[in-house]
């Protein structure tokens, strides 16, 4: 009887215990991360809307020759186990050619931003580098958005071509620290519109003014897919990533 007695108690304690245990996962200082990076791309793929097609393929020199603008950054806010974070990512090419000795114009600009939130589901024991994790795995959700526009000019006649669209994203996060200043760090993700990113990265950390200040270089692969209508963006984005990783506070 005193079991039965005892379980209506432990079912009015119960939600106190695990709101107390969710706050835990809460303990510890904020820290803001701001990373800035460029990305070396190799483009290919299709950008089509009705009758018209036009097929992209696009080494990274000649990216870097028909790049008009670039602005590429990742704010990364945590307290205790919990995380959130923006990805910011702008591109503008433009590309003059010819094909069967028409001349053809390209102008395509690609506007990413990517918002997340992740746990720290893993956090290994501390290695001797100020008292950072060895392997720590955060699984992380979140939302693209995407805002792709495209002028293409054969001859006299030009058309233009712009969308935007939203999906869901779902994947996971790692970084493992060396007992020394070197670091890994790497991400995975797919997205419901048949979106796939995938990235990973050496890093070195440096001290700057009782800061360490965490220089990366990787490889970077992202795939989008997507189709509305009459309107068909299938573009493979890959290449080597430079960038560093400044600690705010």
């Amino acid at each position: 009887m005193k079991r039965f007695a005892l379980f209506p108690i432990a079912l009015c304690f119960s939600p106190l215990l695990w709101a107390n245990a969710f706050s835990e996962t809460f303990q510890g200082a904020t820290k803001v991360n701001l990373n800035l990076y460029l990305f070396a791309a190799d483009v290919s793929g299709q950008i089509g809307q009705g009758n018209l097609q036009y097929d992209v393929d696009q080494p990274f020199k000649e990216t870097l020759k028909n790049l008009d603008d670039s602005f590429m950054a990742h704010l990364d806010i945590s307290k205790g186990q919990w995380g959130v974070y923006v990805d910011r990512q702008i591109v503008k090419t433009s590309q003059q050619q010819h094909v069967m000795q028409v001349p053809v114009a390209l102008g395509t600009e690609l506007n990413q931003s990517s918002y997340g939130v992740y746990y720290q589901a893993y956090r290994s024991p501390e290695s001797t580098q100020k008292n950072r994790a060895k392997l720590v795995i955060e699984p992380t959700i979140g939302m693209h958005h995407t805002k792709a526009d495209a002028t293409l000019a054969v001859m006299q006649y030009q058309t233009d071509v712009s969308k935007s669209w939203d999906e869901f994203f779902w994947g996971s996060r790692f970084r493992y620290n060396f007992d020394s200043p070197w670091n890994l760090a790497g991400e995975f993700s797919v997205g419901t519109e048949n979106t796939i990113s995938a990235q990973g990265y050496v890093g070195y950390r440096i001290p700057v003014f009782k800061r360490d200040v965490n220089l990366r270089a990787g490889y970077r692969y992202f795939e989008q897919d997507y189709r509305s209508g009459n309107f068909h963006w299938d573009i493979k984005q890959h290449g080597p990533v430079i960038g560093i990783n400044l600690p705010i506070f």
